[in-house]
């Protein structure tokens, strides 16, 4: 019995010990913060596993968001050649660097006027335009980048804000490529062959059948029809029909985006034979010269252009769109001579060929004809010259026909005088009507004009 009183007597000392021990744990609980007060209520969590691990974790997402940071923003950093950029080469890349990759939705830039190419990613931050031949020269060239609804995109979805325009200039061609394509078309009094067609015929080199027929010759008007049989006064003279022009040829590809922009290797020959000296003197591959003036008159008049004898970037571009599609000129070569000498004449050179003789009046020694050799800028058919006499007085003369003017306000035209040969003008070329309306269709805009 006593074994077991004792046994007894320790169980409830054991368990009188209980209550004091939870207790203190419930004390040490409140002490802390009152989390373990919880657990006391639910026997069943306390001291399990996941309260540890939320004690140990922190905060979940459920009490606070997460923090994200927004996609960086869509931008162009950089364009080259840059915005203004001058004297661009021919054939120079395009290239596009952006700040982020680039979504690929197939929204690419626009470049005009641009010759053959193709755009492509080099990286997806970096766009490059590649051409497929030359740009045209002096040319300004427009790039524009969609932007906004319906533009370029990040891959993370940010559009470009606004669309992006940038401009640049291609640089200027020589002076001798220049004169070696429009000698090909025919509009110099010389002719290019290049060093690598060297041995073929200009009716082989290069030529298909269609360009046979425009190259085929031909004169502005029927020669006969235009010269008088016979001198229709004293001192007026008819002679022999020039020979038809000789043939010319391109030997350039048949893209103008690929026409070479640099001088091709090559000589330039005469196209005719007895080229007066006061015309070949004027010739000099390579330099500016009235010669080469005179030509790209000739055909921006042509080509529709403002006749400015300027090599700009629109009569390049017309220049080699006509290469391109053989647009040769098949007229005669014109060339005017003004003796003034005693007597003072008027001579037409077409083609290897004084056409027509005719005697003329030159300017008075107080207001004479200068010497030198001038395109033909304007054409009138009749109007009427004004101005201010040497004497201070004015005149105005209405129905002045067949009217050419070459150097300010001196012009070949008709004028009606007792006799011809001698100045008596106020620096005009003066004709008989007849000798003035024979000469005035081979005068057209870039025709030279000599006063010797």
């Amino acid at each position: 019995m006593f074994t077991k009183k004792a046994k007894h007597s320790a169980a409830r000392r054991s368990s009188a010990a209980v209550p004091i021990l939870i207790c203190g744990v419930v004390a040490l609980a409140l002490a802390a913060g009152g989390f373990a007060l919880a657990s006391a209520r639910h026997p069943a969590r306390a001291g399990s596993g996941p309260v540890k691990s939320r004690l140990s974790s922190g905060p979940t997402s459920s009490t606070v968001p997460a923090t994200t940071q927004p996609p960086a923003p869509l931008r162009v950093l950089g364009i080259t050649p840059k915005d203004g950029a001058h004297a661009v080469g021919f054939g120079t890349d395009v290239t596009i660097s952006f700040s982020v990759p680039v979504a690929n939705n197939g929204v690419l830039p626009t470049l005009k006027p641009a010759p053959p190419g193709h755009w492509s990613w080099a990286s997806p931050e970096e766009l490059t335009f590649r051409p497929a031949g030359n740009f045209a020269p002096m040319s300004r060239i427009r790039l524009t980048l969609p932007g906004g609804p319906g533009g370029f995109a990040s891959k993370q979805g940010m559009r470009l804000d606004s669309t992006v325009k940038s401009s640049f200039a291609i640089g200027g061609a020589s002076t001798l490529r220049l004169q070696q394509l429009l000698a090909e078309l025919g509009y110099l009094p010389v002719r290019f062959v290049p060093s690598s067609a060297a041995g073929q015929t200009t009716t082989q080199a290069h030529l298909t059948s269609a360009d046979a027929t425009l190259t085929s010759s031909s004169t502005k008007a029927s020669d006969k029809s235009v010269i008088p049989p016979g001198p229709p006064y004293a001192g007026a003279t008819a002679l022999e029909p020039a020979p038809r022009p000789q043939l010319t040829t391109v030997y350039e590809p048949a893209s103008a985006s690929a026409i070479p922009l640099t001088p091709v290797p090559g000589t330039f020959a005469w196209r005719f034979k007895d080229i007066p000296a006061s015309l070949s003197d004027l010739w000099a591959p390579g330099k500016n010269n009235t010669i080469t003036t005179g030509a790209l008159m000739q055909f921006e008049m042509a080509a529709g252009l403002p006749t400015d004898g300027v090599a700009g970037p629109k009569a390049w571009s017309a220049l080699l769109r006509a290469v391109a599609h053989r647009w040769i000129d098949r007229s005669s070569y014109d060339y005017v001579m003004v003796n003034t000498g005693s007597p003072e004449y008027v001579s037409l050179w077409r083609d290897g060929a004084i056409t027509f003789k005719t005697l003329a009046n030159t300017g008075i020694p107080e207001a004479p004809t200068a010497l030198g050799t001038y395109p033909v800028y304007a054409r009138y058919i009749t109007t009427t010259m004004s101005g201010t006499n040497p004497d201070g007085s004015h005149y105005s003369d209405p129905g002045i026909p067949w009217v050419s003017y070459f150097n300010g306000g001196d012009a070949l035209h008709g004028f009606l005088r007792a006799s011809y040969g001698y100045p008596q003008s106020l620096g005009c070329v003066e004709m008989p009507y007849s000798s003035a309306g024979t000469i005035f269709p081979y005068t057209p805009i870039g025709t030279l004009v000599s006063v010797l």
